[in-house]
């Protein structure tokens, strides 16, 4: 067995066992009545949350497994040596050999994760009453996803073909690249990209609008983006998000969420938005994101550059095969260190929980989330080591707990 495929294996092994710890946590760990009687729960929904998630974790795992094998496949099986032979066939120019690689790779790792998404949305989605979603729209969901990422594999992929001549400073380069492209993306997919799959409306309830205005002057954060999205063509989940900088940025509610929540609860949903942009949260994330990049584009263009190392994953010296290692060592490092992320994205739902709670009645903060646990089927105690690798909020019983205490 060769080196490349224990690490693999050590690789899905732990992404296995994350979510097996997490299905046995739910399958076994019992509710405090206490914390029954606080979210007003039965014995049958907290059964149906139970199944609801272990169906979705053992989906998980089966992703996980395909996904993992074509990288085994591509990697130690030669796949990739395979596709590169093919394509010399065609006596096709350095640039456009490397990027059908790439090509390739991606549409044989999409594509074998397609039916693993349709069974996630119409088999248990539909069984447990939260898709909306139609074969029609489904489809062109994916064709249009499938053609934008095309393109943006095609642009960075070019990219990094030219920079990686560069073999000193290429990683300076591209970390530079990345973070301007992360910057635009802020400023362009809330605009131009979001409205291509969904529909977004001005808010116009008055008697929410009301409570907004209250709330803006109170907070002395002028809201004037402030939008609802028609997710209930796709799903039942409710949510909102806040997103952009200045004069981009925008709070949006899904429509789901204006129809599950009273006004003064959407009003402390919003608070809570507001609190992220006042502690600069977005700012933090993205400060944070950068470091990273640079500092992994750093260390990892020594094993990028080095014959050695592509000999080690079994790659070919191309320039195809410097992005396949780089993504790939990038993304096995990465989920290793999730877990920091994950604990910096549960600080910051604390803040803006805590900035909520000065600005309104707390005890709507906290209705609305129960509602928003109870319409998600959200399970209420997970396994703490898979919380620390994927949970980038804290769980509502801690959140509830977090806002209680501020009136001890």
């Amino acid at each position: 067995m060769s080196e490349v495929l224990i690490i693999i294996i050590i690789y899905l092994i732990a992404k296995l066992s994350l979510d097996i710890l997490q299905i046995q946590t739910i399958k076994t760990v019992p509710i405090d009545q206490q914390s029954i009687d606080l979210l007003g729960i039965n014995s049958n929904e907290e059964y149906k949350s139970r199944r609801y998630n272990i169906e979705k974790l053992k989906v998980s795992i089966l992703r996980n497994v395909v996904y993992v094998g074509w990288i085994i496949y591509l990697l130690s099986g030669g796949l990739v040596i395979e596709i590169n032979s093919y394509l010399k066939s065609f006596s096709l120019d350095e640039y456009l050999h490397n990027l059908g690689v790439i090509l390739i790779v991606f549409i044989v790792i999409h594509l074998s994760m397609l039916p693993l998404s349709y069974f996630s949305t119409f088999v248990i989605e539909d069984k447990y009453g939260f898709n909306t979603s139609t074969k029609r729209l489904f489809l062109r969901d994916n064709l249009v996803s499938l053609l934008m990422a095309f393109i943006l594999i095609t642009v960075m992929s070019s990219v990094f073909f030219y920079l990686v001549s560069f073999t000193e400073i290429w990683w300076l380069l591209l970390a530079s690249t990345m973070f301007i492209f992360i910057i635009l993306s802020i400023y362009i997919y809330p605009t131009y990209i979001s409205p291509i799959f969904n529909k977004f409306d001005n808010l116009d309830d008055d008697v929410i609008k009301s409570e907004i205005r209250d709330l803006s002057k109170q907070t002395n954060f002028s809201i004037n983006n402030l939008y609802v999205m028609d997710k209930s063509k796709r799903t039942k989940h409710p949510n909102a998000y806040f997103t952009g900088f200045k004069n981009n940025r925008r709070i949006v509610f899904y429509d789901t969420l204006i129809d599950l929540l009273s006004p003064k609860e959407i009003k402390a949903v919003l608070a809570h938005e507001i609190g992220h942009y006042k502690h600069n949260h977005i700012f933090k994330s993205l400060i944070v994101s950068t470091a990273v990049i640079f500092l992994g584009m750093f260390y990892l263009s020594s094993l990028v550059n080095n014959a050695s190392y592509l000999e080690f994953l079994n790659l070919p010296m191309n320039q195809a095969s410097q992005l396949i290692a780089l993504v790939f060592t990038y993304q096995v490092i990465s989920f290793f260190i999730e877990p920091f992320f994950s604990i910096l994205s549960r600080s910051n739902e604390y803040e803006a929980d805590n900035f909520a709670s000065k600005q309104v009645d707390k005890e709507h903060l906290v209705t609305s989330l129960i509602k928003l646990y109870k319409s998600n089927l959200s399970f209420l105690i997970p396994n703490k080591l898979y919380a620390m690798f994927y949970f980038s909020h804290p769980t509502i019983l801690e959140r509830i707990n977090n806002l209680r205490r501020k009136d001890d």
